[in-house]
């Protein structure tokens, strides 16, 4: 019997994870008010996106048009 690769989100993160390079990062720390802060979790359950994910990809869209 063949294992077959499941659909979670815990296997797709781990599968992600192997793809990914691996940088050097540094932490971010912020106050934002609660209601975006839940709003934006909220937004990116749905898209099934992690918050760094998103995070990242705003601040290289910001980067890109304030170089």
């Amino acid at each position: 019997m063949k294992m077959k690769l499941g659909a979670s989100k815990s296997t797709m993160q781990a599968v992600d994870a192997i793809h990914k390079p691996v940088l050097p990062t540094k932490k971010l720390q912020m106050n934002i008010p609660e209601d975006l802060h839940k709003s934006f979790k909220l937004a990116c359950l749905k898209q099934d996106r992690d918050m760094t994910d998103v995070t990242i990809e705003l601040i290289n869209n910001w980067m890109e048009k304030n170089r």
